[in-house]
């Protein structure tokens, strides 16, 4: 099993890369990228996104699919004690020993599977998006329109699991992340089956920003709209002028 700061080595040998030239590429102190490929620290969900994205890296790079398939159940009873942790807390970020508590588990045996809070929320956030991402590369894949793809494809997976994407889309201490994940990824995903100009690369960032802002205010209310509401909603905001929204 390889653990994250070996997996950062063999990416930035396999690019033939030093850490001085991998440090400059993500903005950070070739000093820490040794830290991380020594495993005296590890990087931040929010950087190990940064090194995916800037290197177009598979969404589950740091993850290991043994220990996935081999520990599935334990890490399930933790990412849903993540979630209840998190649904229980606004403003702070659960630790490890929070999860651990509501787990009904000792903290060693959560830190097997999750060194730290920040692994786990890379973890949470693969497993809530896992299902969406596979359905939706396959129809997007099959060159259907984007908006439908988003309205009859898309948002039902998401009110599928409009608990979870609640809680990311309303704690300040997630969203951010969650945010900067997802459109970073359906981005790739167009674009892997899109061929873009410079033209139409800025209207598909529009695109990505409108839809992600169409979701976050749908699942940040305290009861969502219910699906077809949603969907009946988006249709004719799509297919209206601006003004006609209201």
């Amino acid at each position: 099993m390889l653990i994250i700061g070996e997996r950062i080595k063999l990416l930035r040998k396999t690019k033939k890369l030093t850490q001085i030239d991998l440090a400059k590429t993500i903005f950070v102190s070739y000093q820490l990228v040794s830290k991380w490929e020594r495993n005296l620290s590890e990087p931040t969900a929010e950087m190990m996104f940064t090194i995916i994205d800037k290197y177009q890296l598979p969404f589950d790079f740091f993850l290991d699919p043994v220990t996935q398939q081999t520990q599935h159940t334990a890490r399930e009873r933790i990412l849903n004690a993540f979630l209840e942790s998190m649904i229980a807390s606004y403003d702070k970020k659960p630790t490890i020993n929070k999860v651990a508590q509501v787990a009904a588990l000792e903290p060693e045996h959560v830190a097997l599977y999750f060194a730290n809070s920040d692994e786990l929320i890379y973890e949470f956030f693969n497993e809530v998006d896992r299902n969406i991402k596979i359905e939706i590369e396959a129809q997007v894949a099959s060159h259907h329109d984007l908006i439908t793809i988003f309205i009859n494809n898309m948002a039902p997976l998401l009110y599928a699991k409009r608990v979870p994407l609640h809680v990311l889309y309303t704690r300040p201490y997630i969203k951010g992340i969650w945010l900067a994940f997802i459109k970073s990824k359906y981005k790739r995903i167009l674009l892997a089956h899109h061929q873009v100009d410079e033209q139409e690369g800025l209207a598909l960032e529009y695109l990505i920003e409108v839809l992600t802002a169409f979701i976050s205010v749908w699942l940040s209310q305290p009861n969502p709209e219910p699906l077809k509401a949603f969907q009946s909603r988006m249709r004719r905001l799509t297919g209206n002028n601006i003004n006609q929204w209201l």
